[in-house]
């Protein structure tokens, strides 16, 4: 299948600009990093930058918004400002800290991506789920930013005479999207290490079909799949090791950005049916509901794709007994052989884990969902007891 240029171009792009929060240089071209020292030194500049101009930020547009009539908001509105602060800058500390790991690890993952392209002769632009991704952090997200940004101008801002008002919700803006440029970061590097496997599993099944008659070429023997296998999986282990702690707070951070979305939607929808609703304040309420939709997407891309690498490499297993099952012509050592892999393969744990706390698969976005419930529940009950 012949990948369209555009498809190559995208990839370009968006690989340069996810990496570009990296204190590392990627060459787009050759898909290679370069450790510089410019770029460290540029991102430190940054972050002290950062360091200073994000409180005067947060603390301005808090004290701008504070409500006499709502506590609970005022607390929770005090918690986002603060916690998108501090990711950010404890994010580009880890960046800083380890980038000598991301270097090397992202490197061997470029280098396995070419080995396995060649292998199976498949560009990894040719998988549907990576392409979406491509098109979703390029179309999707800048279009939802620009959505909320517009709609936000337009029905909480009164006047742009005010300059510093504006300057300050826009840079709060960014520092928001630069949140969800962390998370495609990360679900970029598990997104091509799942891609990888689907890729290894194709070489094993062609490896079993070619065995059933003649063998048609040269292809990598069982032993070798499965050691690219095993090479794969210890660097996306790695990877999500590397970024456990930004992937915690991420997951911390959609639980409370989508409850608290939930909560804004209800005081506002609870206002203005007392008060009497206005044609022009509908335009009003699509600003936190863009919000909940992107949240809620984002969150759910961060369950998705580890578990799409996860259901990829457990196809191991039965791949390597197919493998066994088909070849007729073999010998007993390869046969010995095979089943030592199979007895490996059983022990290993395919699953993505958070500091081994919990598993990044779809059962914990159904216990996140129940427990934001909860507390929306809880945060409704004290509305009620203010309110009366």
């Amino acid at each position: 299948m012949q990948v369209p240029r555009w498809l190559i171009v995208l990839q370009s792009v968006v690989l340069k600009f996810l990496f570009a929060i990296l204190p590392l240089s990627f060459d787009r071209h050759r898909e290679r990093f370069r450790n510089r020292t410019k770029d460290v030194i540029l991102s430190i500049v940054l972050l002290v930058l950062y360091a200073i101009v994000g409180p005067i930020v947060c603390v301005e547009l808090y004290v701008m918004n504070i409500s006499v009539e709502n506590q609970i908001t005022n607390a929770l509105s005090a918690f986002q400002f603060a916690f998108v602060y501090f990711f950010i800058l404890i994010v580009q500390i880890i960046f800083i800290r380890k980038k000598a790991c991301l270097h090397v690890l992202l490197n061997e993952m470029f280098q396995l991506k070419h080995v396995l392209e060649r292998m199976v002769a498949r560009s990894m632009l040719e998988f549907r789920l990576y392409t979406l991704f491509l098109v979703k952090v390029t179309a999707v997200d800048i279009l939802m930013q620009l959505l909320a940004l517009y709609t936000f101008e337009d029905s909480t801002y009164k006047g742009w005479e005010n300059s510093v008002w504006f300057a300050s919700w826009l840079t709060f803006y960014a520092m928001m999207y630069f949140i969800a440029v962390i998370e495609n970061f990360i679900l970029a590097g598990v997104l091509i290490g799942a891609v990888m496997q689907a890729m290894v599993n194709i070489g094993l099944k062609r490896l079993a079909r070619s065995r059933q008659g003649s063998a048609a070429g040269r292809r990598p023997s069982v032993l070798q799949l499965y050691m690219l296998h095993c090479k794969n999986e210890d660097m996306v282990k790695q990877f999500m090791e590397t970024l456990n702690f930004p992937t915690l707070m991420l997951t911390g951070w959609y639980f409370f950005m989508i409850v608290y979305s939930v909560y804004y939607m209800y005081v506002y929808a609870l206002e203005a049916s007392f008060r009497g609703v206005r044609a022009d304040e509908f335009k009003a309420y699509i600003n936190p509901l863009i919000f909940f939709l992107y949240q809620c997407v984002q969150l759910y891309l961060l369950v998705l794709i580890p578990s799409v690498y996860t259901d990829h490499a457990k196809k191991m297993m039965r791949l390597l007994n197919y493998v066994s099952v088909n070849q007729y012509h073999h010998r007993p050592g390869q046969e010995l052989l095979i089943e030592v892999l199979m007895v490996d393969c059983m022990q290993r744990n395919n699953a993505i884990s958070n500091y081994g706390m919990y598993a990044m698969n779809r059962a914990l976005l159904f216990g996140m969902i129940a427990t934001m419930t909860s507390y929306l529940i809880i945060l409704i009950q004290f509305h009620i007891q203010e309110y009366e």
